[in-house]
Formats: C-alpha cells, sequence, structure tokens
C-alpha cells in the first residue's frame, strides 16, 4: 500500500491528527517531499518502539534536539514510511531484534524544528511530516549510539518519559497519545 493510501485510511485519533492528516496529504502533491532538498517541508517516519511487556519505550538521547526523544528520520526519497522507521530504530539504537506490532501507521503529526547545524552546514526551520509506527524489541539486547545523531540509548518506563524528555510539546501532545495507544495494544 503506498503511502497516500495509507494516510487516506488513517483514522485519526484526536484533533491533532485530524487536521494533521489533512496537510500531510495536501503535502504529498509538492515536489520533492520524500527529500530533504525541500527546505519547507519533508516526510519522516518514527518509531515507537515498546518492550513485550509494553510498559517501556526505547529511546535515544538526541544530539540536536539534546532531549531523550523516540527513534525516527528522515526518508531521503524513500516512500516506504514504515522501512525507513524500522531502518532507523536499528541504525539509532543498535538493535537487531525488533517486530512490527503492526505495518500500518499508528499515529501522524506535523513537527516543527528550529533552525540548527548539521554537519558543520545551517539547516533553516522547517516541517517535518511524521508518520509514526509500532514496533515491540526485547530489553536484553546490546543498545549502542549512533554518535553523529546521539549520545545515549536505553528504555524508558512510559511513566516516566515527561520526567527525561524535555521537549515540551511532545511530552505535552505525542509522548501521551503514543502511550495511550500503546496501553490498547495490550
Amino acid at each position: 500500500m503506498d503511502i497516500k493510501e495509507q494516510i487516506l485510511n488513517y483514522i485519526p485519533f484526536n484533533e491533532q491528527e485530524e487536521r494533521d492528516k489533512k496537510l500531510l496529504l495536501e503535502w504529498l502533491s509538492e515536489p520533492d517531499v520524500f527529500e530533504r532538498k525541500n527546505e519547507r517541508a519533508h516526510f519522516t517516519a518514527s518509531a515507537w518502539v515498546v518492550n513485550p511487556e509494553r510498559t517501556k519505550v526505547l529511546m535515544i538521547y538526541h544530539n540536536i534536539y539534546d532531549s531523550w526523544a523516540w527513534m525516527g528520520g528522515h526518508t531521503d526519497g524513500e516512500e516506504n514510511l514504515f522501512a525507513v522507521a524500522e531502518r532507523e530504530a536499528k541504525e539509532e539504537s543498535g538493535i537487531t531484534d525488533i517486530k512490527a506490532i503492526s505495518e500500518e501507521i499508528a499515529s501522524v503529526e506535523i513537527l516543527t524544528v528550529n533552525g540548527h547545524e548539521k554537519r558543520g552546514k545551517y539547516v533553516p526551520s522547517h516541517l517535518h511530516l511524521n508518520a509514526t509506527y509500532f514496533f515491540e524489541a526485547p530489553e536484553e539486547q546490546e543498545l549502542s549510539v549512533k554518535p553523529d545523531e546521539n549520545s545515549g540509548v536505553m528504555w524508558i518506563d512510559m511513566d516516566d518519559i515527561k520526567n527525561k524528555s524535555s521537549e515540551k510539546w511532545f511530552v505535552e501532545r505525542i509522548y501521551p497519545k503514543l502511550i495511550e495507544k500503546t496501553k490498547k495494544l495490550r
């Protein structure tokens, strides 16, 4: 199923998702929307990786955002957002034993990204047109950082995310939504 069909079939969880879904569909008609060279907005995919008991989530300490965060990244031309989310989870955490809870979109959001430096170049403020996917992985795996992107990887109790992440909007709007959805998976 292509990304347009996935987004069309996605049932929004709340008003934020309802409004963002509409905008994601509109952005699909923009040129280079799956490439970073679109400096206004481009698609990204995130992985919400939980333990089998679904009490913890695997998070990274994101160097640019200076905060504990979910994993994910740019599509860089790839339109299979599920594959991007899975690849990013493995690359950013070092895990290899990971399975999809579902290959369907679990959450949609449009994320603002402030201007920042990356690899010595300035990246202007822009939007990430994001789809999130749910994965499960055993906690016993060896974890490793991806130094060019993060400086820590750890399993965090879902109840403790609000104390670990310093990204206010994520803590107030995104992570609680994902936690609630995770609880419904049990």
